[in-house]
């Protein structure tokens, strides 16, 4: 997570437009999208407009009631005025897209990991706290704090810092908190983001490839430093969740590589945790490592994202993911 917003910077040089969209996830950037948008900036309204349109979209290709009604709080997110963001030496113009979306960051790319959740149990319907590690923008929380959730999301990027500097308080019957830091390590930021929370989830940064590559990595930025063992993170995570709580681990990934091609990091999208890590750490495997291509495709179709790729979604979209659920007790050793 530590060098999430360099490798923003190495995406930029992958060919295939597909992989800046999905493969990095909600890290492929606002300052990407803003910098894109200097002189046409979309006007107010406009976006969340489109984004209610996508959701009708979507609808069908969800399994829970709950995920439906949140996709339609799309309708209600607040209208965002562009705006002049500083941070460091950079000045960017960020626009209702950029504010809610980042680059290719559509809030709607959660409705299968939430709908997942919801199939596993998350009591959706009632108020929750959610927590989402490495939340790389901002719309998919608006939308449940309009749903009636709390939610906490941490992130290390710099200019998810800047632009998101006021964005936090309460909308709805909800909340949001963003937050920026390097969680668990720092401890300060632990104790800010606290605990009893219902459901953490984790899209597109807790890679196999990233925490743990397979093959020797050609540029040491595109692995992910938790800054903690595996251990320690995965502690923190069940430490955090009310007993019954959820972590759910959400990927979309590009094709991997052959063994005689450059290896792609992100291109793995397996649990970088075991299933002996997880159950030592309290937790009870419900899915693990599931292979997800099918719906995942389904919903890039629903989103266009062939349309905005060189390759077809069959060839170039992959998708895993890892549900466990934090046991009443812990389980000794």
């Amino acid at each position: 997570m530590a060098n999430r917003f360099r490798l923003v910077m190495i995406a930029r040089s992958i060919p295939a437009r597909v992989c800046l969209t999905l493969f990095l996830g909600s890290v492929v950037s606002v300052e990407s999208v803003a910098q894109e948008k200097q002189s046409v900036a979309a006007m107010p309204g406009d976006y969340i407009a489109r984004l209610s349109t996508e959701a009708e979209k979507v609808k069908p290709l969800v399994a829970n009631e709950w995920v439906i009604d949140w996709m339609s709080t799309a309708s209600r997110l607040p209208i965002v005025q562009s705006r002049v963001v500083s941070f460091g030496n950079k000045t960017l113009n960020v626009d209702e897209e950029a504010f809610y979306a980042g680059r290719y960051g559509s809030p709607l790319a959660y409705a299968r990991a939430l709908d997942l959740a919801v199939s596993a149990g998350f009591n959706a319907k009632s108020p929750s706290r959610v927590f989402d590690f490495g939340y790389g923008s901002i719309g998919h929380l608006k939308m449940l704090a309009l749903s009636g959730h709390d939610c906490v999301g941490v992130d290390v990027a710099p200019v998810l810092k800047a632009v998101y500097a006021e964005a936090s308080g309460p909308l709805g019957n909800g909340s949001v908190q963003v937050l920026d830091g390097h969680f668990p390590k720092d401890q300060d930021l632990v104790a800010k983001v606290g605990e009893g929370f219902d459901l953490v989830i984790s899209k597109n940064v807790l890679k196999l490839g990233y925490i743990h590559p397979t093959r020797k990595v050609r540029d040491s930025r595109t692995v992910i430093d938790l800054g903690v063992d595996d251990d320690a993170f995965l502690e923190s995570i069940a430490k955090m969740l009310k007993p019954n709580g959820l972590f759910v681990i959400y990927n979309f990934c590009p094709a991997k590589a052959p063994i005689d091609k450059p290896y792609i990091p992100w291109a793995e999208g397996e649990s970088p945790f075991s299933k002996d890590a997880f159950q030592q750490a309290g937790f009870e495997v419900l899915s693990f490592d599931v292979n997800d291509d099918v719906e995942a495709r389904r919903l890039g179709r629903a989103l266009k994202w062939d349309e905005q790729g060189q390759k077809s979604l069959d060839e170039d979209l992959f998708a895993w993911y890892t549900i466990v659920r934090k046991g009443e007790k812990r389980q000794a050793p």
